[in-house]
């Protein structure tokens, strides 16, 4: 069987758990055409998000809870949900989206409301079904690309649409330059099929599972960054992680604590680092005190030219 998403296989793995399935890892890691170790961090997972649901028998798994829908997906969820459906203009015809779903989502739109909505206006539903064909089946593609003053072309190698920073992005290999890069969906204008396939790269799909920001870069190793934060605003790096890989490791008598993230590029730190001044402060690397310097001095500048 042809490998799918992490998150497409753990899907249909719980599902088999709520049919009462007995689920050992041999037999799926086999079905699936990924590693032992790949399936047990599946399982890890559906742990780590609905808590102590099944038990354990050597290598084997069995819920002994069933979960219902509405545990599966929490109203965060059904919102971005159906913002992505109300974006790329998915008709009822077209959808794959349960009716049960649906009304999950009415339900979940009536009692919340998220402000904090995509802001893109994605209007090329046929470069969108290119797009995902292409993904789905390995397809080489060739895309127009608007730039700041001229459309480029390039031969691309599509993974996946990735929604970071309330823009839609597709990412891959640029194959006309042998690089990973992102590509603003709203900024693509045509894309066509070449009649090549490709083979999909396990580093590759690794990457894009650990991106944080559209400043991520493939193949860098990552850099630990250390922040000092104050105790006047600490309740906010408590209470919300920045970046997935966010983490609080210090605890100061005063009051402050210790973050600390892991990236790939520092750029992904900058704006977090900017928003919250003067009431953090930056442990290290020492490089990343001078680079915000830099950029603080260039807008101060710029604003006091006009």
């Amino acid at each position: 069987m042809s490998q799918k998403s992490s998150l497409h296989r753990t899907i249909e793995i719980l599902k088999q758990l709520n049919d009462g399935k007995k689920l050992c890892v041999n037999n799926i890691a086999t079905y699936y055409e990924v590693s032992h170790r790949t399936i047990r961090r599946n399982f890890e997972l559906l742990k780590d998000i609905f808590g102590d649901f099944m038990s354990k028998e050597g290598d084997c798994y069995q819920a002994y809870n069933k979960l219902l829908l509405e545990d599966v997906l929490s109203a965060t969820d059904l919102m971005t949900l159906a913002n992505i459906v109300n974006l790329f203009g998915i008709t009822q015809k077209e959808s794959l989206i349960s009716d049960k779903t649906k009304c999950l989502i009415e339900k979940s739109m009536s009692v919340y409301d998220f402000k904090s909505r995509p802001f893109e206006n994605i209007q090329n539903q046929a470069v969108i079904k290119k797009l995902e064909n292409a993904i789905k089946f390995n397809k080489e593609i060739k895309i127009s690309y608007q730039t700041n003053r001229d459309v480029t072309y390039a031969n691309f190698q599509p993974y996946k649409i990735l929604f970071l920073n309330e823009n839609f992005y597709l990412v891959g290999i640029n194959s006309s330059k042998s690089q990973f890069e992102f590509r603003r969906i709203s900024l693509i204008i045509e894309a066509s099929f070449i009649k090549k396939t490709f083979h999909t790269d396990k580093s590759i799909i690794s990457f894009i599972d650990s991106i944080q920001t559209p400043w991520a870069n493939y193949n860098k190793e990552q850099i630990t960054v250390r922040i000092k934060v104050s105790k006047k605003v600490r309740r906010f790096f408590i209470l919300k992680k920045y970046l997935p890989s966010q983490k609080i490791v210090h605890y100061f008598e005063d009051g402050d604590i210790e973050v600390q993230y892991k990236v790939s590029n520092l750029w992904e730190l900058e704006w977090l680092i900017i928003k919250w001044l003067p009431d953090i402060n930056i442990i290290s690397p020492r490089n990343f005190k001078k680079m915000i310097a830099k950029t603080l001095k260039q807008k101060l500048n710029a604003l006091t030219k006009r």
